[in-house]
């Protein structure tokens, strides 16, 4: 009873402290965004819209950085890694620093001479005076905020005890998180492959297709040739002169001499041969044995390595089949299909 009473009074009494440490620095902060705008009649509309939004920022500015500091510090219970929030401490810090800059600028204008005895006394041996100090000391009303804030949830946040039911569902929540969290990790790897992948496929049937044009071009310029001039040298046409052109009359005996027609066999010179004999036992016997075809072509190995390279890496990607093999993906996927086909 007595432990109960104690935590409900420790944890009234930090927000009592929040309370006034806020209403200590959020007039101030007003005050300074008040004089932004300009001077109106006391008690005008324009002069109670010109404070309300004062207050507004003022408010705004101290209690953000009090609800930021607390969920910082619960994520920092909960397991949170610290880079994880050192964006939310750059903001924590930045507030802090802002507030405590115009409390401070707040404190100068408007401190009094009530402390001017202690004011004019110098620290130490330094050449700053109690007077000079003061008014940072008292504008530090967020600094204290946020170390109020730190107190304030180690005191009142008590550890949980959890049950051995509770671990085991919290082990399965998280391995199941972790399985998820694999299962994506490999898609985003598998489609960043496809796209490399897919990328040297391009510049590999752009390649080939290149070759097959610059191939075709060939071949279709030595057909358009022809055989005596493939193997002559260009420089022997340079300078050459043409024969005059002949009378049809010669032409025609120009082409009976240079075809002369081949002698006919008669039907009885046929009758001969035909009657002829020959002695087939005298002519040796020769044995024609089938050989297997070795693939002498570079497709042929190709397939011939990427089945292999299949057989043995059945679960490998056919990026890095492709890759092994120096050919293109969508060829290593050609070659799969008709494996498949023929099993």
């Amino acid at each position: 009873m007595q432990s109960t009473f104690i935590d409900k009074f420790t944890r009234f009494f930090f927000w009592f402290g929040f309370v006034v440490f806020l209403s200590a620095s959020i007039p101030h902060l007003a005050a300074f965004y008040r004089h932004f705008d300009p001077n109106a009649t006391p008690g005008s509309f324009e002069d109670i819209t010109d404070w309300t939004i004062g207050y507004l920022i003022a408010i705004v500015i101290d209690v953000t950085d009090v609800l930021v500091s607390i969920a910082v510090l619960k994520e920092i219970n909960r397991g949170t890694k610290k880079h994880h929030l050192l964006g939310y401490w750059a903001f924590i810090l930045f507030v802090m620093a802002l507030s405590w800059l115009i409390n401070w600028q707040y404190n100068i204008v408007y401190q009094t001479n009530a402390f001017a005895k202690a004011d004019g006394l110098q620290m130490f041996s330094f050449p700053v005076t109690v007077g000079t100090i003061n008014p940072v000391v008292g504008s530090a009303f967020q600094l204290l905020l946020l170390v109020y804030t730190a107190m304030a949830h180690k005191f009142t946040v008590q550890p949980v005890k959890k049950t051995a039911e509770q671990l085991r569902q919290e082990a399965d929540e998280l391995e199941q998180v972790a399985m998820q969290q694999a299962r994506i990790d490999a898609v985003k790897k598998m489609q960043s492959d496809n796209k490399v992948g897919g990328i040297f496929d391009s510049l590999g049937q752009a390649k080939e297709r290149a070759k097959a044009l610059l191939g075709n071009g060939q071949s279709a310029n030595n057909e358009m040739l022809p055989a005596d001039a493939l193997d002559e040298p260009e420089d022997v046409h340079e300078g050459r002169t043409t024969d005059p052109l002949k009378a049809n009359g010669e032409v025609e005996a120009a082409i009976e001499d240079m075809y002369t027609p081949l002698p006919v066999a008669s039907e009885q010179d046929n009758e001969q041969v035909s009657e002829q004999g020959y002695n087939t036992e005298e002519m040796p016997v020769v044995n024609i044995k089938r050989t297997a075809k070795k693939p002498t072509s570079l497709t042929a190995v190709k397939q011939n390595k990427i089945k292999k390279l299949l057989s043995r890496y059945p679960d490998a990607s056919l990026s890095v089949i492709a890759q092994k093999a120096d050919v293109s993906r969508s060829y290593v996927s050609q070659v799969r299909k008709e494996m498949a086909t023929s099993h």
